[in-house]
């Protein structure tokens, strides 16, 4: 995850670069602990890759459940793992920069185009979520 050149690589490997592609990066920026770094790596991946290929990013918050969250960080980084961060929306935007952020933009994972089940209120969850396509 620390060297997106080894990563593009790799990819070009068995991806045709000459199309779009997506970039998932479901839970696992917030195993990269300085933000600048991540905003970094993420955006040599988003060089890698031609015009119209996606980026999608889920990452856990301090906007839902704050203190809890903060604290099951706390506790999961004690234990010897490998540490992880949360991170704000705000920051979580900024993971997107350059990119076009796709509607609903970045949210809980749980708002991302929910399928209907009846129900009136949708629980936010933990994590949030976008999906950006790169001009």
């Amino acid at each position: 995850m620390h060297d997106p050149d080894a990563i593009l690589e790799r990819a070009a490997r068995t991806l045709d670069f000459s199309r779009p592609v997506a970039l998932t990066m479901l839970g696992v920026v917030n195993f990269i602990m300085d933000t600048d770094r991540a905003r970094a790596i993420v955006r040599r991946l988003l060089d890698g890759v031609p015009s119209g290929s996606y980026l999608v990013i889920s990452h856990p918050t301090t906007e839902v459940d704050g203190e809890a969250m903060t604290e099951a960080v706390r506790y999961w980084n004690s234990q010897g793992s490998a540490p992880m961060t949360l991170r704000t929306r705000e920051e979580l935007l900024r993971l997107f920069d350059g990119v076009d952020v796709l509607e609903p933009g970045v949210v809980s994972c749980s708002r991302w185009r929910p399928a209907p089940s009846g129900k009136d209120e949708i629980v936010d969850v933990t994590h949030f979520c976008g999906v950006a396509k790169k001009p």
